[in-house]
């Protein structure tokens, strides 16, 4: 039985704990406040703040940890990287995990490397160093330590430049913010994991999200939209920003966009960690037939692993969001995953809650996934399911 330390033990960090469990290894973890949900499932715990390196090496040396792991964060990858190359354990080099919170370092990386950009990226080191730089419409200005849309802004007309600034300062937490070109295309998230030298493409996954109303259609396809020859491009393409930004260890995830002007792909955002909204949980298992959680607690004890994909199957994940209201009844829906090429149903909302109207992944029933012997099939039949559960997720709409 070995013993593994979880730096974080919030929402995200849950999986882990109880996987680490699962597996017959002890569970240890730290946050910095009483109450995280993570220590319920731990076999014990610290109130350590996750950016106090020296406090957590020194919980991990009491512990006697075979192994150091985060899952579902990139600000806990700093800590994580510290306390296991202090105690000569599996992780990422300490540069990647340093520059893995900061998104215009990363960008920075990777145009300093070659990689696709589609121009000049620059940081704005605070307000009072707005002025010193040109700014050429179309581009998009986000906070350097951003998390998901916060503070992000398009900005395509002059007027807008000043307005689109202030408010991705509002979103930066640090008070620093870049500036980086806009690429007119679709835009695919892409999951890799990496190990033993080894770079695994695992899915290419397009997002349709498109408001019908007053609630908005939300589905996730593997492959949907991508030919052979681009999904060669793109597999290339990432394996250049692993090379580039030194990522030798665990899970990666990328936002890219197909440019509609030249067709290559431009990576515009990188997560040194599990994609999220089922990307890495299920959508890669059921897909490829590996996981990665079972993979990056193997990693982290020093174990060798498989990490080949075992197959390739389409998969569509729709999310569940329907018009707000109160869920009056849940009826019994097990029976329906294995029929109407259901493969799974992941509820998170129970009978007497409140649907508000969506704005963010928290205000959501859950998710259906689909498969199919084709991308279009695969989200044919995940909305198809999103209908029929309308007769089983019983709302009074308000």
């Amino acid at each position: 039985m070995s013993r593994i330390l979880v730096i974080g033990a919030a929402a995200y960090q849950v999986p882990a704990i109880q996987r680490i469990r699962e597996l017959g290894h002890e569970a240890y973890c730290v946050d910095y406040k009483e109450g995280q949900p993570g220590f319920a499932y731990a076999d014990s715990h610290r109130i350590i703040d996750v950016r106090d390196k020296e406090g957590c090496l020194k919980y991990a040396q009491e512990l006697g940890i075979d192994g150091v792991l985060t899952w579902g964060a990139t600000l806990t990858l700093e800590t994580a990287s510290y306390v296991a190359s202090a105690m000569a354990l599996p992780t990422l080099h300490m540069e990647t995990a340093r520059i893995a919170t900061n998104k215009y370092l990363i960008r920075k990386r990777l145009t300093e490397k070659g990689l696709n950009v589609g121009g000049e990226v620059f940081a704005i080191m605070g307000k009072e160093d707005v002025e010193n730089h040109e700014y050429r419409v179309p581009f998009v200005v986000k906070p350097c330590d951003g998390s998901g849309s916060k503070g992000v802004r398009i900005v395509i007309d002059e007027k807008d430049v000043k307005a689109a600034i202030q408010y991705a300062f509002d979103g930066a937490r640090n008070g620093e913010i870049y500036v980086e070109p806009y690429v007119e295309g679709k835009e695919f998230s892409v999951e890799a994991f990496v190990c033993n030298g080894e770079v695994f493409v695992y899915s290419i996954v397009k997002t349709n999200f498109e408001w019908k109303g007053i609630y908005p259609e939300y589905t996730q396809t593997t492959y949907l939209g991508i030919s052979k020859a681009m999904e060669t491009a793109i597999e290339e393409e990432v394996k250049k920003a692993v090379d580039a930004l030194n990522v030798t260890f665990g899970p990666i995830n990328f936002d890219l966009i197909i440019s509609d002007v030249n067709g290559k792909p431009y990576i515009i955002d990188v997560g040194i960690r599990n994609g999220q909204n089922l990307l890495a949980s299920h959508i890669v298992p059921y897909s490829r037939g590996v996981d990665e959680l079972n993979n990056s607690i193997s990693l982290c004890l020093g174990h060798n692993i498989d990490a080949n994909p075992k197959k390739k199957e389409y998969i569509s994940s729709r999310l569940l969001i329907y018009p707000p209201g109160e869920i009056k009844e849940i009826k019994p829906y097990k029976h329906l995953i294995g029929q109407n090429h259901i493969v799974d149903i992941i509820l998170r909302k129970k009978s007497g809650d409140l649907l508000p109207r969506y704005q963010t992944k928290s205000d959501i029933c859950g998710w259906v996934l689909t498969s199919g012997s084709t991308p279009e099939d695969a989200l044919r039949y995940s909305n198809d399911a999103w209908e029929l559960l309308k007769e089983y997720i019983i709302i009074k709409h308000v």
